[in-house]
């Protein structure tokens, strides 16, 4: 019976290889015969790795497997086979190129991610894709949420022409080639704000502007209600540290308060005072200045808008040497809330308590967008334990070998006589290393 497929994958048993099979002729579909070709050959070796690796045996790992099991697997070909250096950084790994690395270590990453995007489409693999960084996943996921919540249609595909085109975004992958030219900067990064403020007098940047990250940063505010803030938002709540804003959804509605610090607030009243009295055609104070009139000006005297902000954003971030998209302030602000409920919490339900706060006055109609940021955490958390896994597991090497170095120097008759031979006490070790004992 002839098969309905130009090329059979076999493995190393001969017997046909169906998920391999189907993704080359799925992806031929819409790759040149010539790529779709060097992508299945770059995933050969892998395949048979997990197949014939002793240890890959021992663990169980398939290519089906739950995603850390996966990624560690391909972490541990990359450095093996591959010759490559790999390093854990937040919730996504580095990977850096030596002289022996071969030149497809790319293409075999590119081909990977595209083999485990069909599997998931054709629901063979039942997990989360494991080569997508969760903090890319974790942005994607709360922009649909949002969108969702504001009773918006979900974002159309770039080739629609629908959506504003967009710049240059963050790679999701979560194996990263150093020498890539875009790498974010974590949206957990405790010291992002700090960075930011020294940023500020390299970027020239005027009161304005800075109250407007300040804002942004401390509020967790969208950009565009910090801008359509008007005299009224302010005045309404005391011209203190608080200001009435509209919503996604809302229809110019204030249907929140966004908080500030006092340190911003004094520079608001500054700002106020000095620097929008230039800009205002009437050169107006806060006493005269009517409810309706927006609290940012631009250098002509109109209302300061997005695109205006934007590029100087991107300025500062150039001048800081961060990569993150203006949004990423307001993930960053409830990432550095969700820490502090928990840090704080004596007991389970002040956790609680604290997210329904947080919910209530991040103004989401729904708690799943919360989740969003959940799943990021556990995959954060599950990072630090296994670097402080690593850290027990060297420390044992170390004095494993320090121990097998003073028993080399027993004389060998008293090895035979205990009836243990060395390379089975340096198994033994290694087995207790992986929590497995011996039977």
């Amino acid at each position: 019976m002839a098969s309905r497929y130009t090329v059979v994958i076999v493995d190393s048993q001969g017997l046909p290889h169906l998920p391999l099979t189907i993704f080359y002729h799925e992806i031929r579909f819409y790759l040149a015969d010539g790529t779709a070709r060097t992508y299945l050959h770059t995933l050969l070796p892998f395949f048979e790795y997990l197949a014939s690796d002793a240890w890959r045996e021992h663990r169980q790992d398939r290519w089906e497997s739950e995603p850390d099991a996966v990624r560690q697997a391909i972490h541990d070909y990359l450095v093996e086979q591959l010759h490559c250096k790999a390093r854990l950084k937040n919730t996504y790994q580095l990977i850096i190129l030596t002289a022996k690395s071969p030149s497809t270590v790319r293409v075999f990453l590119s081909a990977l991610k595209q083999f485990y995007s069909v599997a998931l489409r054709m629901e063979w693999y039942p997990h989360a894709h494991p080569l997508i960084d969760p903090v890319n996943h974790l942005m994607h996921e709360v922009e649909i949420e949002e969108r969702r919540d504001a009773g918006q249609r979900p974002k159309m595909p770039q080739l629609s022409g629908v959506e504003d085109p967009k710049g240059q975004s963050s790679s999701d992958n979560y194996f990263k080639l150093v020498d890539d030219i875009w790498c974010p900067r974590p949206i957990d990064d405790p010291d992002l704000h700090v960075q930011l403020r020294q940023g500020f007098t390299q970027a020239n940047y005027c009161f304005r502007d800075q109250i407007v990250v300040r804002m942004a940063y401390e509020s967790g505010a969208r950009i565009r209600e910090i801008l359509r803030l008007t005299i009224g938002d302010w005045r309404k709540r005391g011209a203190k540290q608080e200001a009435w804003t509209f919503s996604k959804g809302s229809h110019g509605r204030r249907v929140k308060v966004l908080r500030f610090s006092s340190e911003t607030s004094r520079m608001l009243h500054s700002y106020v005072s000095t620097e929008r009295v230039t800009f205002d055609s009437c050169h107006r104070r806060m006493s005269t200045l009517d409810d309706a009139d927006p609290l940012f000006l631009s250098s002509r005297g109109n209302p300061y808008d997005y695109d205006s902000f934007k590029k100087h954003w991107y300025q500062l971030c150039n001048i800081v040497g961060i990569d993150l998209n203006i949004h990423g302030l307001r993930h960053w602000f409830v990432t550095q809330q969700m820490r502090l409920i928990c840090e704080e919490a004596k007991a389970s339900g002040e956790i609680e308590r604290g997210k329904e706060a947080l919910v209530r006055y991040m103004a989401w109609r729904s708690p799943k967008t919360l989740q969003a940021y959940e799943h990021y955490f556990q995959a954060a958390d599950h990072a630090q334990i296994q670097d402080q896994l690593f850290l027990r597991l060297y420390e044992r090497d170390r004095q494993y070998l320090e121990t097998s170095s003073k028993t080399s120097a027993v004389p060998q008759q008293k090895l035979h006589g205990t009836g243990i031979k060395q390379e089975e006490q340096g198994w033994e070790t290694l087995l207790a290393l992986g929590g497995i004992s011996h039977v």
